[in-house]
């Protein structure tokens, strides 16, 4: 009996031992994300531009980050620095660059969920410190589709378009902490999506990068919902769009600091709009107020 009893206590020390030795893996592998001295961590955002569609389904199987550590890249305001390229081409800035693999569960993703100042979060992920110039988006080549007026369709990739890229252009990162950053990718999904003669629908990505803290937006309200307005956010720099939800709000983000002209265009018979002179303030959302159209 005592050497059954020796033997028991002894397995159930040796299974305690085994749960602690877990314990601390699963520990070591959550402490991963410790920054070092050298390292930011980055936080990668997704958000979406309005398409008239019920929903668009897009396959992200991986994100990459373009980082240079061989420039110089801190300013003196202690902020990333980046200079603009060109999103197609390499030239002599790109050289010394390498891309990073940042952590992402791969997943399929309805875009519209992220309309009108929604968004997910991608990737949060410790990278080398150097100056970050591009991202690179890779897409499955199933599961992507898209539903109009209640009927599903699948959504094809253009040739070539396996793989996005995606320039960072300006100081386009909120800084959240001590090299810790945040950046939000808006996949337009209405510029995205190319409907050819043969009824098909394919999906070349229009992506663009921005930072909250370093542009701006507009909100507000557009009634009745009958209308099925279509927003047009424009100034003579730049044109973005969006789509009212059921009751009527509609954000657009992303927006460089100046004056905005916000056009209203409904269907139905109800009469269009513009307000002018909406100023947008970089970190901060304008409000172009309630909207009711009429026929």
């Amino acid at each position: 009996m005592m050497k059954t009893h020796s033997f028991k206590w002894l397995s159930g020390v040796l299974a305690a031992f085994l749960v602690l030795a877990g314990i601390s893996c699963n520990k070591s592998d959550v402490q991963t994300d410790d920054i070092g001295p050298n390292q930011n961590k980055i936080s990668v955002y997704l958000t979406d531009g309005p398409g008239y569609f019920d929903s668009v389904f897009v396959n992200i199987q991986g994100i990459a980050v373009k980082i240079d550590t061989t420039q110089k890249w801190w300013d003196h305001n202690n902020s990333p620095h980046h200079q603009r390229g060109n999103c197609g081409n390499q030239d002599q800035r790109d050289q010394g660059a390498f891309w990073d693999t940042l952590k992402v569960t791969p997943g399929i993703h309805n875009l519209l969920d992220f309309a009108n100042g929604a968004d997910i979060l991608l990737s949060s992920s410790v990278i080398p410190k150097g100056r970050i110039m591009a991202f690179k988006i890779t897409l499955g080549s199933t599961g992507n589709r898209l539903s109009k007026n209640g009927v599903s369709y699948p959504l094809n990739l253009m040739a070539g378009w396996n793989t996005v890229y995606v320039r960072v252009y300006g100081d386009n990162f909120q800084s959240v902490a001590s090299n810790h950053y945040k950046i939000w990718i808006d996949f337009d999904a209405g510029r995205s999506i190319v409907r050819v003669h043969d009824g098909l629908f394919y999906l070349r990505p229009f992506l663009r990068a921005f930072a909250v803290s370093n542009t701006g937006a507009i909100t507000g309200t557009v009634k009745p919902k009958e209308a099925y307005p279509v927003i047009s956010v424009y100034n003579d720099k730049d044109t973005l769009y969006a789509i009212p939800r059921r009751d009527g709000m509609y954000m657009v983000k992303g927006l460089q600091e100046g004056s905005y002209s916000v056009f209203i265009n409904p269907s139905n018979g109800y009469k269009d709009t513009t307000i002018t002179n909406v100023p947008v303030v970089a970190g901060k959302t304008s409000q172009a107020g309630v909207v009711t159209l009429h026929k």
